[in-house]
């Protein structure tokens, strides 16, 4: 078990760069996010925009842009984040470097939030970047949406240290397939 975050998120980070079929892997994503009967049947969704070595979602947006399907991005606002409905329009670097959408934030509540991770567990714990930014969404506004986390097979751990303020998932998709938290 790992019990050092930081060290995880190293692991996790080099892990992904240096995966050399990513594109395939990304495929394989996609094709099991959308086999999800609650994603198949949503119609408002909340994605993230891949940073980094993060899986891509940018066919995934696409996809549901295809279908007609409403999007929110998140936007830093201080310790909070706001969601932006995005109809096509530009996005600009945060301040964490993040590409965020141009517009105004709304008070938005999308069926589906895809959830960006370092790293999950069977049971749907997930360990992000450590700011708390999606907890703390999750916990108020984000509540009533399925969470899904989107990641890497190599990036689920036996098993993740959890606090009590974390929030996990409903499912994570993987280029495997998916697996579900334990009611």
């Amino acid at each position: 078990m790992w019990t050092d975050k930081n060290s995880l998120r190293r692991a996790m980070k080099a892990a992904r760069q240096d995966a050399p079929d990513r594109a395939a892997r990304d495929a394989k994503i996609f094709e099991n996010f959308f086999a999800l009967p609650r994603v198949a049947a949503a119609g408002s969704f909340f994605l993230y925009r891949s940073f980094g070595a993060e899986a891509d979602t940018a066919r995934i947006a696409r996809e549901l842009a295809r279908r007609g399907k409403v999007i929110f991005y998140p936007r830093v606002r201080g310790q909070e984040m706001e969601l932006v409905r995005w109809t096509g329009q530009p996005f600009m670097r945060g301040p964490f470097g993040i590409e965020e959408p141009l517009g105004e934030g709304e008070d938005a509540r999308p069926d589906v939030a895809v959830l960006p991770l370092l790293a999950a567990d069977r049971r749907c714990r997930r360990l992000g970047y450590g700011g708390g930014f999606y907890d703390r969404y999750l916990a108020g506004a984000g509540q009533a949406a399925y969470k899904v986390g989107i990641a890497y097979a190599f990036q689920v751990v036996e098993s993740l240290p959890a606090e009590a303020h974390d929030v996990p998932a409903d499912a994570v998709v993987t280029d495997e397939g998916a697996f579900f938290r334990p009611q």
